[in-house]
């Protein structure tokens, strides 16, 4: 897959493949170990591998080709800036005058912009947090075969660091909105989907993903999504706005792993708490003491990770309460922490005391050191096996006869099928009718065929077709989804997103499309037409499909 999200002329982006549809091959992905040396060095260190990393994945744009295994390791220590603002100053300090140089040479003043407006959220997560969160989700019962989002990915460290177990027939989706970052990330991670834009302007599907994990932005500024127009109140802080729509990705009995900053469950305001505790269980909570961040990111900053499962049928809803405030006692005096905390201090991998930073006067703050024996402990807390999978609730069925079990195997679970002219979603062993209005079947009926024909693209490279077959698959798949745009508009409009919501294949779908921003000065008020689309298709003439990117 692609990054689909690029703001420039080409329209239809094609990578990859859907691993339900492709034999079993090595995945491409990146896999992170200890020797790639993740997050270490002095800040002068990580300032010259971000350097050294944007030269490598230009010459990979230049060249036009897929990264090597030595090349991925120089891009994965791809750092981001947030803690190097002084490279972006006009009159930067000595000591950086001649990296602030180099990094204007090697960036066009797009990307230049771009990364700079990126210093206040560019802190990457350790590895050392990020393993600790795939081993709770482990706990908590997740198996392989997931469909996994990470909506503000970086360049993709959780899904470098994703474990073994877990890999398997897992599909994964990541959302970056520097075009720099989500550049380098889809070079090391060619067979996830990947969309390079602002979370509030992906159209993904709701009640889709099985679990989302992630560090989310933490800032106290609004968000604009049409989406959450009638609730303001879940996009006035981006770190709330992220929780609230995530957990509308994730499916009934999906889970929902993400950092944030202490304010979400130590704010005074509950609203988003509250919010959070309508629809999801809070499965736990670790607070990770202020240093956490300090050797990757270079900040320091009191963060929570919190696992929440949203419910549904099969979910049970739990006691844990977490809306409100409590005190508890430090040798600074006494604090108010979320209740969940107060409760539970030994989820807390410190201790908390009032500290003083230097524009603002003493605030709470957890004091210690992330540890493998701390965190392991936190994590070994959390319940075991709660994870709902999305055939859970499945009754059974008597036995398929085998031509109908030929039927199904083509497939997959959930998703829209046509049979006898009609309109079916496969429902485990079985096709139930999905009860379409005529305009809503025939939009989807036109995404079937167009899904039917990025396979046959897929499939053809895959068997290595003679070079005729691929380029009549490529002008099918290009005549196929023009017809389709004429008629209904694009595969990422609203009434289509809404229309295909819930099949597997939707994310497949969504990855061939990337909007162009308006030239034109905009309106005075909101337009719901805010992006144009160009139904121009680029197919690769050569195999593997070539990972073509827009000049700058």
């Amino acid at each position: 897959m692609g990054v689909p999200g690029e703001p420039e002329p080409s329209a239809i982006i094609l990578r990859g493949f859907d691993a339900d549809d492709a034999p079993a091959t090595a995945s491409r992905d990146f896999r992170i170990t200890e020797a790639h040396r993740i997050g270490e060095g002095s800040l002068r260190e990580k300032a010259l591998a971000n350097i050294e990393a944007i030269r490598t994945l230009k010459r990979l744009e230049a060249d036009d080709r897929d990264a090597s295994d030595a090349e991925k390791a120089i891009l994965a220590r791809y750092n981001g800036w947030g803690a190097i603002p002084n490279v972006f100053h006009p009159r930067p300090p000595r000591e950086w005058t001649e990296i602030a140089r180099e990094l204007n040479q090697v960036l066009t003043e797009d990307e230049y912009a771009s990364a700079r407006a990126s210093t206040p959220n560019a802190h990457f997560t350790s590895p050392a947090v990020i393993s600790g969160m795939w081993e709770a989700l482990e706990r908590l019962g997740l198996p392989a075969g997931l469909q996994v989002l990470e909506p503000s990915m970086g360049v993709g460290h959780f899904f470098g660091l994703m474990p073994e177990a877990l890999m398997h027939g897992s599909l994964r989706t990541g959302v970056e909105l520097d075009s720099l970052t989500a550049r380098i990330a889809q070079r090391l991670y060619p067979d996830a989907t990947i969309f390079a834009r602002g979370f509030e302007e992906t159209p993904l599907p709701d009640n889709f993903f099985d679990a989302v994990v992630g560090n989310v932005p933490f800032g106290d500024y609004s968000v604009f999504d049409p989406a959450y127009r009638r609730s303001p109140i879940l996009t006035r802080a981006i770190h709330d706005y992220f929780f609230a729509k995530s957990l509308d990705k994730v499916r009934e009995g999906g889970v929902v792993a993400l950092i944030t900053s202490r304010y979400t469950m130590d704010k005074q305001d509950a609203t988003i708490r509250r919010y959070l505790a309508d629809r999801a269980n809070l499965v736990g909570a670790i607070r990770l003491p202020d240093t956490a961040f300090k050797a990757n990111a270079g900040t320091e900053v009191t963060t929570d990770i919190l696992f929440l499962q949203k419910r549904g049928r099969g979910v049970t809803p739990q006691q844990e309460t977490w809306r409100d405030l409590a005190p508890i006692e430090t040798p600074d005096g006494p604090v108010l922490v979320n209740e969940y905390f107060a409760r539970h201090p030994d989820m807390m991998l410190g201790q908390m005391r009032l500290e003083g930073r230097m524009y603002r006067g003493s605030e709470p703050s957890l004091v210690g050191e992330v540890s493998q024996a701390n965190l392991g402990r936190a994590i070994a807390s959390l319940p075991a096996g709660l994870y709902v999978a999305r055939n859970a609730r499945a009754i059974e069925r008597p036995a398929v006869a085998p031509a109908e079990r030929a039927i199904l195997g083509a497939v997959k679970d959930g998703a829209f099928a046509e049979r006898d002219g009609a309109i079916v979603i496969r429902r485990g062993d079985r096709f139930g009718p999905a009860h379409l209005p005529s305009s809503v079947a025939g939009r989807v009926r036109g995404m079937l065929a167009v899904r039917d024909a990025v396979r046959l693209v897929f499939q053809t490279q895959l068997d290595d077709a003679p070079e005729q077959s691929i380029t009549e698959a490529r002008k099918l798949l290009g005549d196929t989804y023009d017809s389709f745009v004429a008629r209904y508009g694009p595969v990422s409009s609203r009434e289509n997103v809404k229309a295909f919501a819930g099949d597997p294949d939707q994310p497949l779908l969504l990855s061939l499309e990337t909007t162009i921003p308006k030239p034109e000065r905009p309106p005075r008020r909101p337009s719901s037409s805010g992006a144009r689309w160009r139904a121009t298709a680029r197919w690769s003439t050569s195999r593997p499909p070539q990972r073509r990117w827009p000049s700058r």
